[in-house]
């Protein structure tokens, strides 16, 4: 970014708005989102403190919880224009309406900034009450760069105007020649962003609703079929909401990770309340769906759901516990697939295998995060309860819940379905544990080599191996029948 008012006085200051403009996102709905994460109870009881308007509100949850500034998304634009103003001797300063401790803390963690003033509980600095005080606190006059429609009377009282993202559409409003650099938003790929947070390409767990349809021989009946697609949609919207719930609160271990920094709302591009407020919105939508479909769905979607959030707020970081969390709501996926089906009985068989097996998967993902510290150095994985000498623990007990789930799968056939009279030829459904067995060996083989870069779910769908070893499964029910 070019600046382009060196021919102004180095007595006229350059002054920086900070959300929208020295940052992407809004530091009032990132403080209120890690207040909500991180101290709910005490949020819930200081909303009576919120009552006193919008100052209020900032005070409030800038003193539930210090928002961090090194996890802000900075312009880099923005913070080096104002490193070489003030280089050049020009005084730069930082006035928003965002809190005075938030005001304070970027400022010093940049060290930029000759200065910065910010709201407190009884001012928001902010439109008007923002012009006033730069009026009275820079009688030679200022530059001022910011972003939004409150920025617009403080650009024409300005000596020059600095328009920043969605600041330069306002540009009509001012004269030309006080315009003196723009800075305008990054493109953002609407669909292909919120593709990627509603995580649609993870609705494919929810397939696993169609279990219990295929296995208590139910796939030729359209009613049976037309319920289970409801219920799969109805799941997938309720998952997309707590998917994203998941992303706010990892939001700081996010932005600190290599990959999933470019998540949409890691980086910005989706902001938080946006985020907050469609998660709710798909939450909403889900659970009214759910009633509609069956008392025993509801019931076990209101589980589901409550067994997420809490493994989002609080539950993910505690090792074990995490994907012991992970395998039940697989399993659970399963008993709603019985649930909407009246005519089915719950199987234990079914229960336990799953519990072991999806126990394993999400173990095996773990085993791969565990691995990759120790292979690089770290004590610690970010937003996780782990540690890089833990990786002989996670891999003994993912593979004995692996080889638990298979024996659970052979004494199934051998007890259960082979002595019933629903195959006439049983004994090739022996090859589902056997087929079973060499995917979950490799499985675990990928995650010991660290080459197991998706969720196993995932890479499943994508691995042409797992393709033959289902079409192996799929062959020996034919065969059986």
């Amino acid at each position: 970014m070019e600046a382009k008012f060196r021919s102004l006085s180095n007595d006229v200051a350059l002054v920086f708005d900070l959300d929208g403009t020295l940052i992407h996102s809004d530091t009032l709905a990132e403080n209120f989102v890690e207040a909500l994460f991180t101290s709910p109870a005490q949020l819930l009881r200081s909303a009576p403190k919120m009552m006193g308007g919008k100052a209020a509100i900032k005070e409030t949850v800038a003193s539930i919880v210090a928002l961090d500034p090194a996890f802000l998304l900075y312009r880099e634009e923005i913070v080096e224009l104002a490193r070489s103003a003030k280089e050049e001797g020009r005084n730069v300063y930082l006035v928003t309406a965002a809190h005075q401790s938030i005001a304070d803390a970027i400022s010093e963690h940049l060290g930029v900034f000759d200065g910065a003033k910010g709201s407190d509980g009884r001012l928001n600095l902010k439109g008007i009450n923002k012009l006033a005080w730069l009026k009275e606190s820079f009688p030679g006059g200022f530059i001022y760069a910011g972003d939004s429609a409150a920025d617009v009377k403080i650009w024409q009282e300005a000596e020059a105007a600095i328009l920043v993202g969605r600041g330069v559409k306002f540009a009509s409003r001012l004269k030309s020649g006080s315009i003196v650099d723009t800075l305008a938003p990054h493109q953002s790929q609407f669909i292909k962003d919120w593709a990627s947070e509603l995580r649609l390409h993870q609705w494919s767990k929810n397939l696993l609703l169609f279990i219990p349809l295929l296995l208590g021989h139910l796939a030729t009946d359209l009613g049976a079929i037309g319920t289970t697609v409801a219920a799969f949609l109805v799941l997938s919207l309720i998952a997309s909401g707590t998917y994203i719930v998941n992303d706010l609160a990892d939001l700081k271990a996010d932005r600190a990770h290599p990959t999933k920094k470019n998540r949409a709302i890691a980086s910005g591009r989706i902001g938080v309340m946006t985020g907050l407020a469609v998660s709710l919105g798909l939450i909403g939508l889900g659970l009214i769906s759910a009633i509609l479909i069956g008392r025993g769905f509801a019931i076990l979607v209101s589980v589901y759901l409550c067994l997420t959030l809490l493994y989002s707020f609080r539950l993910k970081r505690l090792p074990f516990l995490d994907v012991s969390i992970i395998g039940t709501l697989f399993t659970m996926r399963v008993l709603m697939g019985t649930a909407i089906h009246p005519e089915l009985d719950y199987s234990p068989w079914l229960t336990s295998f799953s519990m072991c097996f999806f126990f394993s998967l999400a173990m095996a993902k773990r085993h791969v995060e565990v691995m990759r510290a120790n292979a690089f150095g770290s004590s610690k994985i970010s937003g996780r309860g782990y540690s890089a000498n833990d990786w002989p623990l996670t891999l003994a007990y993912g593979v004995a819940t692996a080889m638990a789930s298979i024996v659970i799968l052979l004494l199934f056939v051998a007890l259960d379905v082979g002595s019933a009279d629903t195959y006439s030829n049983p004994v090739w459904l022996y090859l589902a544990p056997a087929a079973m067995f060499l995917w979950t060996q490799r499985i675990w083989l990928l995650s010991h080599r660290t080459e197991l870069n998706d969720d196993p779910i995932i890479f499943a769908i994508k691995d042409r191996a797992s393709y033959v070893i289902g079409l192996v499964i799929f062959a020996g029910f034919a065969l059986a029948v």
